[in-house]
């Protein structure tokens, strides 16, 4: 509902019969949210969302992974060009949240995720995340059957975690298409470069539905 503690109770408040589906005579005070909040643990949010990939009949798993960006203030498009003539309020407008999933592309769930609070190259979150996600899926009974991701992700190490560690089929884009193969650094990515004229099907571009649907519900 993208609304304040105090904003989601006076809405609660006014719902009586949803009070009386969770068994309470009234809405609890707002700070009662915030304090629950603060002790729950992060990894029993991970292992719900986690528990929808059991509910899937999939075995072979096609996945991909991929960032987004998410501001940390509510500040007007205005507001934010007005203080970028301001070096050092730039840097504070700089930051922002961003997070990598890794997620099923064919039932667009979230497997694994990682958050980091500034701006890094892709390519660092890759393996936490990668590694968060074959845990889970190792967990489910299932298996990844290829893994999808844009130039950001390009380099040999990553391309060996999935071939080697995931037993997957490496579908990440890689960075300068337009050289020899011969002249290209990387065992993997020279098995990529010699396939990737055959892969027709972009289902990368399902990363950016749930990122959409995500934002979408975010957005006031």
């Amino acid at each position: 509902m993208d609304k304040s503690y105090r904003e989601f109770v006076a809405i609660l408040d006014a719902c009586t019969e949803l009070l009386q589906v969770l068994g309470i005579a009234q809405a609890p005070h707002f700070t009662t949210l915030q304090k629950a909040t603060q002790r729950l643990n992060v990894s029993f949010l991970e292992k719900i969302m986690a528990g929808f990939i059991l509910l899937t009949m999939t075995i072979h798993v096609r996945t991909g992974i991929d960032a987004t960006g998410f501001q940390l203030t509510r500040a007007s498009a205005h507001y934010t060009t007005v203080l970028k003539k301001s070096r050092k309020a730039r840097r504070k407008i700089k930051k922002y949240l961003k997070l990598t999933t890794f997620v099923d592309l064919d039932k667009q769930l979230i497997i694994a995720h990682k958050i980091r609070r500034s701006p890094r190259n892709d390519t660092i979150d890759f393996v936490p995340a990668v590694r968060k996600g074959k845990n889970v899926l190792d967990k489910k009974g299932k298996k990844v059957r290829s893994c999808d991701g844009d130039k950001g992700y390009d380099s040999e190490k990553n391309g060996r975690i999935i071939v080697e560690e995931l037993e997957a089929e490496d579908r990440i884009k890689i960075r300068n298409k337009d050289i020899p193969v011969h002249r290209t650094q990387g065992r993997y990515r020279k098995k990529f470069k010699r396939r990737c004229g055959r892969l027709r099907t972009n289902y990368r571009s399902k990363d950016e539905t749930i990122f959409s649907a995500i934002k979408k519900l975010k957005a006031p």
